[in-house]
């Protein structure tokens, strides 16, 4: 056996008598867990069960989280509660749910907060920087980060201050900011040496090999990535073995090393199948269909690439939608596919316009968000301000009343002022209730006015398809008898070309009749129907647009068919089109779905 291998498996011996040291630890818990009165000790245990099994299994940690914080609750054990959200906060995290993951870490920094808890602080700024910097919000990943650098060396916690550099670098990593990200993955790379934790030694090898790969230094690159996943075998953690085998077979795919990497690819996407982590599973997958085409397995490849779609559509993540159409458009071009791959590329730009408006959004909402908090702290400074002024006036009142006659008569006086001020108040008050009245009646009256002009326009609107259904009927009645005529009529060809003039004419007169002032009546009534469908699906055909229109009248296939002087089975089949664009289920109706959409 070679002496790398033999290495490799000793390091691997160690590895799993320690995890399984740990595992004994565990279970040893979770025995004396239920013999335990509800208190601190308890709390703690299970804080100690939920941080464990958050990144492995988050659904069994967030029950013991859950227990943790009713405990906490009934204790007031504001430890304890605000390790419970925060905690939370990571299940929720590798859950993939980040919203819910937020609001659990802001629940938990208020306690933080509230008892002072630097560690627990430093901890918060870390998880939310993480997790903007993986939605996009790279301000507000560098703020939580620049924050955590702070605290950390306040602290004078250097593992927190390397897992800070480390974040900061990596959100310029994600910006494409290649020398800053370097700059800070310098900084911690200074403080490797007093980590000994090896998961987080990991993450900075990571970071460094995927500066490397960016740089398209790839031989570097794979050797920062080897470090990384030794160090990550060496710590243990599944998760972190997985994504550093990730990284590895994604720069095997980019060197033309295909089954080297479908070696590490399908390791990675094991383990993430054993953690539930279906973001690894795509990402894992996207590669692997690289790697199977260009191996010459192109089936195989095909059925990964329908997976990889399937399961971005049920994940519903825009980033990594966007990821999976960029990486396999290559692949459709390389198979000959051009039309295929230039749709994908339209895709990712649709999808890269999208999630830059959602985090322009997003960006702007957070600003007015803590643009509303100092306001209002300064509003709460200012109440203390007055209330402190407010202390000392009553203070000398008493004081100036105990000495003086005078001043006495002067509050007095004062009071019937203030009394005057109050009544003439209240008269103020009925006024502007009377006025605010008035406005709601005025208000109520346009409204039923309003009512009432909708009602007549969609009067007029059902009119006016009527209408068209019976001008269409007659003139399909009048072709219909042109047309036997025309058979009955064989010999004169003349007459029968005259008569065929005429028969297109009113087919032509039959399919435009009255629409064009019918979609004004239609505009005026639903005013952001067609903007709302077109957003939701852009590629809409004019004549599926119209069979929209019509079904959310609520009319009949028949009655369309007569309107649009088509087939009813060229209508079925337009609704059925209409539904796959428009993205409906089986179990949902397309009529209830077009009315509601207004």
């Amino acid at each position: 056996m070679p002496e790398k291998d033999k290495i490799t498996l000793l390091l691997f011996l160690v590895i799993s008598g320690l995890i399984g040291v740990r595992g004994q630890h565990i279970s040893e818990l979770e025995q004396q867990l239920h013999g335990l009165p509800d208190d601190t000790v308890k709390i703690n245990m299970l804080l100690e069960l939920g941080s464990h099994y958050c990144y492995t299994e988050a659904d069994k940690a967030l029950l013991y989280l859950q227990e943790a914080l009713v405990l906490s609750t009934g204790q007031n054990y504001k430890k304890g509660i605000a390790g419970s959200f925060f905690w939370q906060g990571r299940a929720y995290y590798y859950k993939d749910e980040y919203v819910i993951a937020t609001q659990y870490l802001e629940k938990a920094r208020q306690f933080f907060e509230e008892t002072e808890d630097l560690q627990g602080l430093m901890n918060y700024q870390l998880a939310t920087g993480t997790i903007n910097n993986l939605t996009g919000n790279y301000p507000n990943a560098i703020k939580s980060f620049q924050q955590a650098i702070v605290l950390s060396k306040q602290a004078d916690n250097k593992q927190n201050l390397y897992l800070s550099y480390c974040g900061l670098g990596k959100v310029y990593l994600q910006r494409s900011e290649l020398s800053l990200a370097k700059d800070y993955f310098h900084e911690a790379l200074v403080l490797a040496p007093d980590i000994a934790e090896p998961s987080l030694l990991s993450i900075l090898f990571s970071h460094l090999g995927r500066t490397h790969e960016l740089n398209h230094k790839y031989d570097s690159a794979l050797v920062y990535y080897e470090q990384s996943l030794q160090q990550s075998i060496a710590g243990g953690g599944i998760r972190m073995i997985a994504s550093s085998e990730y990284n590895l077979g994604s720069l095997l795919v980019k060197t033309g090393q295909y089954e080297d990497a479908l070696k590490k690819l399908e390791a990675s996407r094991n383990k993430f199948e054993a953690l539930q982590d279906d973001t690894g599973i795509c990402i894992n997958m996207i590669e692997m269909a690289k790697a199977l085409f260009y191996t010459g397995k192109k089936d195989r490849s095909r059925q990964f690439i329908e997976e990889v779609f399937l399961l971005v559509e049920r994940l519903d993540n825009l980033s990594l939608k966007s990821d999976a159409y960029i990486n396999l458009a290559p692949v459709m071009a390389a198979s000959g596919k051009h039309d295929m791959a230039y749709q994908y590329m339209v895709i990712n730009n649709t999808l890269q316009d999208s999630l830059a408006a959602i985090n322009k959004e997003k960006i702007i909402r957070e600003l007015e968000m803590q643009f509303q908090t100092e306001r209002k702290k300064d509003e709460i400074q200012l109440l203390k301000s007055q209330n402190e002024i407010q202390k000392k006036n009553i203070l000398l009142l008493y004081v100036s009343l105990s000495g003086s006659l005078i001043i006495l008569v002067l509050v007095f006086f004062l009071l019937r002022y203030k009394s005057k001020g109050l009544k003439r108040q209240k008269e103020l008050y009925r006024s502007e209730k009377n006025l605010m009245k008035q406005e709601a009646e005025i208000r109520e009256k346009e409204q039923l006015l309003l009512k009432e002009q909708l009602d007549g326009k969609k009067r007029e609107l059902a009119s006016k398809a009527l209408e068209m259904l019976r001008i269409n009927e007659a003139i399909g009645n009048v072709i219909e008898k042109l047309e036997l005529f025309t058979e009955g009529c064989t010999e004169n060809e003349e007459l029968t070309r005259n008569i065929k003039s005429i028969v297109l004419g009113l087919e032509s007169q039959l399919k435009n009749n009255s629409w064009i002032e019918f979609e004004k009546i239609f505009t005026n009534i639903h005013s952001g129907f067609f903007k709302k469908l077109l957003s939701i699906c852009p590629e809409l055909t004019s004549s599926e647009i119209k069979i929209a229109v019509l079904l959310k009248l609520n009319l009949n296939t028949k009655e369309i068919a007569a309107i649009t002087f088509k087939s009813e089975s060229a209508i079925k089949s337009t609704r059925y089109r209409l539904r796959n664009k428009l993205g409906l289920e089986n179990d949902q109706s397309l009529v209830p779905y077009l009315i509601r959409l207004d």
